[in-house]
């Protein structure tokens, strides 16, 4: 890659090849490990120089003030010592507000949520593969989502060979890496959120607040096998319908596309595949 400055300046920094993609991968995926920009950039597994690389920068662009990182306990790595989480700061947004409209800033994030918001950067990564490999247009959203419901992420999957009108399924995202609980009156706070879904779903509140669409699919993406059949047989009970997709972080994570995503209605069968339906 040359490494040539951008005509899009920014006071105090040169904007590299390398300094913009990266800003550019936390605009659109807003937090990710060194690792994985490295990666995205790579388009490979990155070896030591990679990384190092990256890392370099990483603290110029922390330097300049546009980005920030977290650390965090990375439970992948068996090796010792501080890892991190990096995002765009206030100032990294509003610099790239032009170009990328939808940044989210990381900005007094808090730490204990970093697991849970590096696995949604994890989902659109493989969705975003998954929607190059299948030629589809991928449409995402992570900010400015709180309506009715408030999910993790909005998405939109177009495939341009079907007819316009016709060829578009809407989904939000529910990364739910913690077990059932928080109670009230008997019901858990999933089951109240899910339920929310239901109510929404082909309502003129959906389609007044989205513009676009009245019907979508709920993705709800567990950590193991057993919570997504706790959960599937739950929603058979009470929300039968078929809007609830459930997944695992190792099935989306081995192969998207290849996924199971079982519906309530189909809880004790084989599911659906993924945008099959």
């Amino acid at each position: 890659m040359k490494n040539t400055p951008s005509t899009h300046p920014l006071p105090g920094l040169k904007l590299y090849n390398t300094n913009r993609r990266t800003l550019e991968l936390l605009a659109e995926f807003f937090c990710l490990r060194t690792n994985d920009i490295a990666t995205l950039i790579r388009g490979r597994e990155p070896n030591d120089n990679d990384k190092r690389s990256i890392r370099q920068t990483l603290m110029v662009l922390l330097k300049a003030g546009v980005v920030e990182r977290l650390p965090y306990l990375d439970l992948d790595r068996v090796t010792g010592g501080v890892h991190y989480a990096w995002g765009l700061t206030d100032k990294g947004v509003k610099f790239g507000k032009p170009l990328w409209p939808l940044a989210k800033t990381f900005d007094e994030h808090s730490q204990r949520t970093l697991d849970h918001e590096l696995e949604i950067s994890f989902f659109h990564i493989a969705l975003k593969k998954f929607a190059e490999k299948n030629k589809l247009k991928l449409y995402w959203q992570q900010a400015d989502l709180k309506c009715t419901i408030s999910p993790d992420a909005m998405f939109a999957l177009t495939d341009p060979a079907k007819p316009e009108g016709k060829n578009t399924l809407y989904y939000f995202l529910e990364m739910e890496r913690a077990k059932i609980g928080h109670y009230v009156n008997g019901e858990p706070s999933i089951m109240r959120k899910l339920g929310k879904y239901y109510e929404y779903y082909g309502s003129d509140k959906c389609e007044k607040e989205w513009l676009d669409f009245r019907q979508f699919r709920v993705i709800v993406i567990q950590r193991t096998h057993e919570r997504r059949e706790n959960l599937l047989r739950q929603l058979n009970k009470e929300y039968n319908h078929r809007m609830f997709w459930l997944g695992t972080e190792g099935g989306y994570k081995a192969d998207i596309g290849g996924e199971i995503f079982k519906t309530p209605k189909d809880w004790e069968k084989v599911g659906y595949g993924f945008l099959t339906t």
